[in-house]
């Protein structure tokens, strides 16, 4: 259970420089009227434009970083100094002792545990997520809880006028059964992974047939060659053996006289034309 001790605002919507403090440490109940002293003080009216919606408002920015509605940051600080807003909130939980201090220009975000500031991974924008991860886990309630069940306010959108998903969100926070809702949020990130991946490997193993069938074809052209050669090779065989079996039965001899003859010939007819 989480116990508020007290809150202080600085420069925040309608508070300035000035810092004010509720101290929420006390065995009663804390009742907040204010009193407008602009509009005579009574209770006719007066008791509105004091700063109470601020006070809820510090509150929410201080755990979540927002204020109940859709209101940007830098528009929470106060308009007159326009500069140096601060929200501090101290609360225990588990007789364990935190603070939080958060503000915008300049931007900060500190976070103690029993007094020890825990290390911010990321000071550049006075926002740390790791640390508002943090946060979040010890408050154990998401932002839309919280304006529901804690900041009961005319801002937030009735409950029954929710989305009948929005609606089911709040029943499990409050029932303590969202990891079920996690728990299906995260097989169907799985399931998305998964088919992703089946899809990617499904394009490279198309990518490897493709790559395959060209290779198969490049083969089969190749061995189309091949037999070509080796039928050409087999021809020029059968023709070399036939030109030298010619050889092997050929009379040299014979074949020497009738070379000589044939030039004897030659010349006598050459002689006789002369």
């Amino acid at each position: 259970m989480i116990q508020i001790k007290d809150l202080t605002v600085k420069n925040f919507m309608s508070v300035g420089n000035q810092t004010q403090a509720v101290d929420f440490n006390r065995e009663q109940l804390t009742l907040v009227l204010g009193e407008n002293l602009d509009q005579g003080g009574d209770d006719s009216g007066s008791r509105n434009g004091t700063g109470k919606t601020t006070i809820i408002n510090a509150l929410s920015y201080a755990l979540y970083g927002k204020a109940l509605t859709n209101i940007r940051a830098n528009n929470l600080i106060n308009k007159t100094n326009s500069k140096g807003m601060l929200v501090t909130l101290h609360f225990e939980k588990n007789n364990v002792d935190y603070r939080i201090e958060r503000g915008r220009s300049p931007n900060v975000l500190k976070f103690f545990v029993d007094e020890q500031e825990q290390e911010m991974t990321d000071e550049s924008q006075g926002d740390s997520r790791k640390t508002q991860e943090d946060i979040g886990a010890l408050l154990d309630m998401s932002h839309d809880m919280f304006k529901h069940i804690v900041a009961l306010n005319t801002y937030t959108e009735p409950f029954l006028s929710m989305r009948v998903n929005d609606q089911r969100q709040i029943i499990e926070q409050l029932l303590g059964i969202t990891i079920l809702s996690e728990k299906a949020d995260a097989l169907k990130e799985q399931t998305r992974q998964t088919k992703d991946a089946i899809q990617e490997e499904t394009l490279k193993i198309n990518a490897i047939q493709t790559a395959n069938q060209k290779i198969e074809e490049s083969i089969q052209q190749l061995l189309g060659r091949q037999r070509a050669w080796l039928a050409k090779r087999t021809n020029d065989i059968v023709k070399l053996r036939e030109g030298i079996d010619e050889l092997e039965h050929l009379d040299i001899e014979q074949e020497l006289s009738n070379h000589e003859l044939l030039s004897k010939w030659e010349e006598t007819d050459t002689s006789r034309r002369n």
